[in-house]
């Protein structure tokens, strides 16, 4: 059953990515549609695509995976189609609401699954399985999109429908299994406390904003600044060398991370996303090697936080419900990616390449630090309780 949720996962990526990367160059080109609105969109878009976290595991609940997913690919497809025949800024907004509903719901079905493995080094195991097919599809998706962007620009709308659509019928084939209780008394062991838990949203949410800032408007910040004299550069190529290195390191990284002690695997990841807050600095579209180091350190960026960030929403959590602190998580993030990307478009050179990554980097020092004390006033606090 896993390995058919993945590959539905797969397809939606191919979908995914075939379309959102020039989704804003296709509004504004071919649509006509201001830069502003296109923002506008992006952000509603993206934050839609999050925000119906929050809903999906009561869906899975009451119908199963199986028809969450056919029903989400489906839907997500004929609102694709609909954009084709669509010129209404107001009626594009509205649409790609429901497609970002349809991609969400269908994401999250998929993340839920896997996190129904109580145990955390199976679901980063899992997680880490699931960002490779989401990385195979991603430079896959890129290159058919890109080829569409230069050849046939209704392409960018009709193939991400026919794909969804595809999504929605191989959907059939799964066994219609509800959300599974099993493993429900261990959700009754809260191990952390509720500010720990919103300290962990906001650091983690810092590298869901620089995917919307950077990844969500590659080809907008490529075509509004790249150098025509720079060679053997497209978006597909640096979509390529990302998805080529997270496939070819993403397993081997999480087991070799997996073997370090606790809180050696806890600094890494936060390395990790201070890493990422300061990318930016780097972000020149002149240089061709500026843009090829750029993907690279992100990638290696990614491919610490991304499986651990989806268990730890889990292991962080102070709920009962452990599946709700994940719908949460994915929501704060959804949030944070979507005003990345309306970011993205709106800032001038300044504030992209000198005000953000200061202000990022500054946050995260700060939550750490926050963190840190909360986490030492805890132990304290056992030692005393012990010692009574």
């Amino acid at each position: 059953m896993i390995n058919k949720i993945i590959t539905s996962r797969f397809l939606s990526g191919l979908s995914f990515y075939s379309f959102l990367p020039f989704y804003s160059i296709y509004l504004i080109n071919y649509k006509g549609i201001s830069e502003e609105n296109v923002a506008v969109i992006l952000f509603i878009f993206l934050f839609i695509s999050r925000a119906c976290s929050l809903f999906t595991h009561y869906i899975i609940d009451a119908i199963g995976y199986k028809l969450t997913l056919i029903f989400s690919y489906l839907v997500a497809a004929i609102s694709l189609l609909s954009i084709y025949a669509m010129t209404d800024v107001i009626a594009i907004m509205f649409i790609s609401a429901i497609i970002g509903a349809g991609f969400s719901i269908a994401n999250v079905c998929t993340s839920l699954f896997i996190a129904e493995n109580n145990n955390h080094a199976e679901r980063v195991k899992n997680f880490s399985i699931l960002n490779v097919a989401v990385n195979i599809s991603s430079a896959i998706g890129v290159v058919i999109g890109e080829w569409f962007y230069h050849g046939f620009y209704s392409g960018i709308i009709i193939l991400p429908a026919v794909v969804m659509l595809s999504s929605s019928l191989y959907s059939c084939t799964l066994n219609n299994v509800k959300h599974s209780h099993s493993n429900q008394q261990n959700n009754d062991k809260v191990v952390a406390t509720f500010s720990e838990w919103v300290l962990f949203v906001c650091y983690s949410s810092i590298s869901f904003f620089m995917i919307g800032l950077i990844l969500r408007n590659l080809a907008f910040h490529f075509e509004a600044n790249h150098n025509e004299t720079i060679r053997y550069v497209s978006v597909s190529s640096l979509f390529a060398l990302n998805a080529i290195l997270i496939i070819l390191l993403q397993v081997k990284s999480t087991s070799l991370l997996s073997k370090q002690s606790t809180k050696r695997q806890i600094i890494t990841y936060k390395l990790s996303l201070v890493f990422v807050s300061i990318l930016l600095l780097l972000f020149d579209f002149q240089s061709a090697l500026s843009l090829y180091l750029l993907i690279i350190l992100f990638t290696l960026s990614e491919l610490i936080w991304s499986p651990y960030n989806n268990s730890l929403s889990i292991e962080k959590c102070p709920f009962k419900n452990k599946k709700l602190s994940l719908s949460l998580c994915i929501f704060f993030w959804g949030l944070a990616e979507s005003g990345g990307a309306y970011m993205g478009i709106m800032a001038d050179r300044y504030q992209l390449h000198v005000l953000i990554p200061f202000s990022s980097c500054l946050t995260l020092i700060s939550l750490f630090s926050i963190e840190g004390l909360l986490t030492k006033r805890k132990s304290h606090e056992s030692d005393y309780i012990s010692r009574v």
